[in-house]
């Protein structure tokens, strides 16, 4: 298959964007000289515990013993008492810690059960037998978390907001980072029901009988009935009688039923009474024309919009009995919300809310137990730390040039990613017109060819890896013969050393699609202090990079901004009424998704053209488009295609309408540097681009098989220094979502990777597991709270690009 070259270059208009005053747009500021701008607004992501914890699990002492022995300068006797030293030491912090009220609260919201299961286990005169060591493995993995993941849920990942100076705003404008602390930890928390959980009440009134004459009907707005016949992206064209028609068009979602029949029935009106309109609104029901219930959209406050349905009830006795079972859970929410700060209160009162909940619906009160990110328990909690950033322009101006180098690379891999899935696409419809000349291909056709692919994420479709594999070799050729990262040597390298590779390699091109206007980088910095930062003694890290995607449309993200209508502002300001969004349906989004999270979008935009492919998860608040009204057609350039609807009054190119797919599969796609046994790290002047790796196969980590603890300690200690590791590292197996801390130092750190690696290797031989330098340290943190404690913190921007403006 040939692939198309993205969008050509443009390096007149790019070079135009590299100078001049600061754009016009109040909500940017320019980075540097590189043509990017980025938004003023910053999410600071933060553990919400102190980094410092981590460190008393660790024993030096015993890890200087330990290497003795091996080196044959102490006894084994020796080493057994420090082992035995040190066990006691953790062991005296894990108690400390399962007392600790804060780091029970955070356990009671992840899992309560643990408290007495698990946390209340942990006593001096508890056995340290095969349980006992779970027991302490669970408090000290609950711990490395809290206190190093950079994450945004609850009180131990509150979020936080900074803000990019420019040289006009002041005193200090020219600095390079300033921190407004606060006088607590955090400046507002609020307990949020999930979703699903508000559904599951919905549904479970409606089928009360009584509720019957009082549920919303909705149609598919995906269909269309013209001259009686009703057309559906899903199923064969059906014929319907006018008065079906004319119930069908009625059903907006807004009227209950009742109102729905009484409005067509009677003398002139298609229906002879309401009885026989409410047996027709079952026939479309039944031939799924339409949904009925109460479910509102996904949204952060569902229980609002179901408390406005129900009060809007006209039978006094249905709408007292549901508005006293839904405030009943509010109650038992607003308790949960109180509990906040007493772990044995809270953990009381998520057990009422579970009970009412169970009560009321006669379900579990939990789903999907075991997964991450998966919204498996009824309510949340989003907190804001009480804490400003602001950030200089000397650090902007510092950040720049690398910064900028990646962005130019991340636009070209967007581009490739969209051309790879354009040749396919087009490769598909070339093969569906050519088998029936002279018809348009429906929209729908085409994505139920390729809706595998586009379902993808990351590295999964062919489209992907044929990008990443040559943007990899890209990055390859941009670093030349004196930089080679995969022989495991460091690479420190200048943007003036680099830049003219990296046009040549990653050539500017406008973006293919609307959601490439953005790019989210994430920037640690590693730094003694805040005052270290400001003399310039830092480095700055980059995190993952999150191509063609905006990692800031999430629900809490957006609702916990100090504006949110200025958020929203900003991305509406960027997308200039080009964006065509696809709004995904609530039925596949409640089956993972938290109502947290983006998608949909929670910067909907009047001005922004929507489409689904079945009922919507939210009220597109600008045109919406039939699905079963589009239709995929060549242009006259080569393999390019466009969407258009029957009527003639839209049409825009194909990968425009696949905006948000093409996001999906792209956002992950960020990976400049392929896995190798050992790579070195990769520092562009101030910004460390790629940390040190290490991917080896989990079955040559033979020390984890060791079945007695203290030799496996020794064991792995033998290995890290055979493998030329630090001491502290991040590991990543295949069955952990997130990379977890290891300190070679700390026995139950070592033990919990053990039991990774053994996980990993049992259930795949192949399996491989990736190491990574700990960088920023315990030691290189700077975000403070109000009692000067440390936090690991990351700084997540938005990257707008220059030539968005000009698609």
């Amino acid at each position: 298959m040939t692939v198309p070259p993205p969008n050509p270059p443009d390096t007149a208009l790019l070079n135009s964007r590299m100078t001049g005053p600061e754009p016009a747009t109040a909500h940017l500021v320019r980075l540097g000289t590189t043509g990017w701008h980025v938004w003023r607004d910053v999410l600071v992501r933060g553990a919400g515990f102190p980094a410092r914890l981590v460190d008393e699990l660790t024993d030096p002492d015993l890890a200087r013993t330990a290497d003795a022995l091996l080196s044959g300068t102490v006894t084994a006797d020796e080493y057994h008492c420090a082992f035995d030293t040190a066990v006691a030491g953790f062991s005296e912090v894990v108690r400390r810690t399962a007392a600790d009220g804060r780091f029970r609260e955070a356990v009671a919201w992840q899992n309560h059960a643990l408290l007495p299961r698990c946390l209340d286990k942990v006593v001096p005169e508890a056995p340290r037998n095969s349980k006992g060591r779970e027991h302490q493995e669970t408090i000290v993995n609950y711990l490395q978390r809290y206190a190093l993941k950079n994450d945004t849920i609850g009180f131990f990942g509150p979020t936080a907001w900074g803000q990019w100076i420019r040289a006009e705003d002041g005193v200090h404008a020219g600095g390079r980072l300033r921190i407004e602390q606060g006088h607590r930890f955090l400046r507002h928390r609020a307990v949020y029901f999930e979703s699903w959980a508000v559904d599951a009440v919905a549904q479970a009134l409606g089928r009360d009988p009584a509720m019957a004459p009082w549920l919303l009907p909705r149609r598919d707005p995906n269909m269309v009935v013209e001259e009686g016949l009703l057309r559906r992206p899903f199923g064969s064209p059906l014929l319907l009688s006018p008065a079906q028609a004319a119930l069908l068009r009625a059903c907006d979602g807004e009227r209950p039923a009742i109102e729905v029949a009484r409005a067509l029935a009677g003398p002139g009106l298609p229906y002879g009474c309401e009885a026989e309109a409410m047996a027709a609104l079952n026939w479309l029901l039944g031939e799924e024309l339409i949904t009925l219930g109460l479910q509102g959209p996904l949204e952060l406050c569902p229980e609002t919009t179901l408390r406005d349905r129900l009060r809007r009830i006209g039978d006094r006795s249905v709408r007292d009995r549901a508005l006293a079972d839904l405030d009943r859970l509010l109650g038992a929410r607003a308790d949960v919300a109180a509990a906040a700060g007493d772990a044995k209160r809270l953990a009381a009162a998520l057990d009422r809310l579970n009970a009412e909940f169970e009560q009321v619906t006669g379900r579990e009160a939990g789903r999907l137990h075991g997964q991450t990110y998966a919204a498996r328990t009824l309510v949340f909690e989003e907190t804001v730390r009480d804490v400003h950033v602001e950030l200089g322009t000397v650090l902007r101006d510092e950040l720049a040039g690398p910064l900028g180098l990646v962005l130019d690379s991340a636009r070209w891999l967007a581009n490739r990613i969209a051309a790879e899935y354009g040749a396919y696409l087009s490769a598909a419809h070339q093969d569906w017109t050519a088998a029936r000349p002279g018809a348009a291909m429906p929209l729908v056709e085409l994505l139920e060819h390729a809706g595998q692919r586009l379902g993808c994420h990351g590295t999964d479709s062919d489209e992907t890896r044929a990008a990443i594999t040559d943007f990899q070799q890209r990055w390859r050729h941009v670093l030349g013969a004196a930089a080679r990262p995969e022989t495991g040597m460091p690479a420190h390298l200048s943007c003036g050393m680099l830049a003219d590779r990296v046009r040549a390699a990653f050539p500017a091109a406008r973006p293919a699609h609307s959601a490439a206007i953005h790019h989210a980088p994430d920037v640690m910095i590693a730094a003694a202090s805040e005052a270290a930062i400001r003399r310039g003694e830092y480095e700055a890290v980059l995190g993952e990079v999150h191509a063609a995607f905006n990692t800031l449309e999430h629900r809490s993200t957006v609702e916990h901004h100090p504006a949110p209508e200025t958020l929203r502002g900003y991305d509406a300001a960027d997308h200039g009424g080009r964006r065509i969004y696809l709004v995904p349906p609530k039925k596949n989004l409640l089956a993972t998704t938290s109502s947290r999270l983006s998608p949909p979008t929670a910067m909907p935009a009047p001005d922004t053209v929507y489409w689904s492919t079945r009922n919507p998860s939210i009220e597109p608040p600008g045109r919406f488009l039939a699905l079963v009204d589009l239709f995929v057609h060549a242009t006259d350039e080569p393999g390019a295609l466009e969407v258009r609807d029957g009527a003639g009054t839209f049409r825009a190119p194909l990968l425009e309408v696949l905006s948000e797919p093409l996001s999906d599969v792209t956002a992950t796609a960020f990976q400049p540097f392929p896995r190798c046994r050992h790579h070195g790290r990769v520092t562009v002047d101030r910004l460390v681009v790629a940390r040190e790796a290490w991917t080896l196969p989990a079955a040559e980590l033979t020390w984890a098989d060791q079945r007695e603890e203290r030799e496996r300690f020794l064991a792995a200690r033998a290995w890290r220094v055979e493998s030329g590791l630090p001491e502290r590292v991040f590991a990543k197996t295949p069955g952990e979502i997130k990379p977890f801390f290891v300190d070679f130092g700390s026995i139950p750190l070592v033990n919990l990777f053990a039991r990774a690696v053994r996980r990993a290797a049992a259930k795949d031989a192949e399996a491989q597991v990736t190491l990574t330098e700990v960088l920023p340290d315990t030691n290189q943190t700077w975000l403070t709270d109000d009692l000067g404690e440390r936090y690991s913190c990351e700084l997540r921007m938005i990257a707008v690009d220059p030539l968005s403006t000009e698609r």
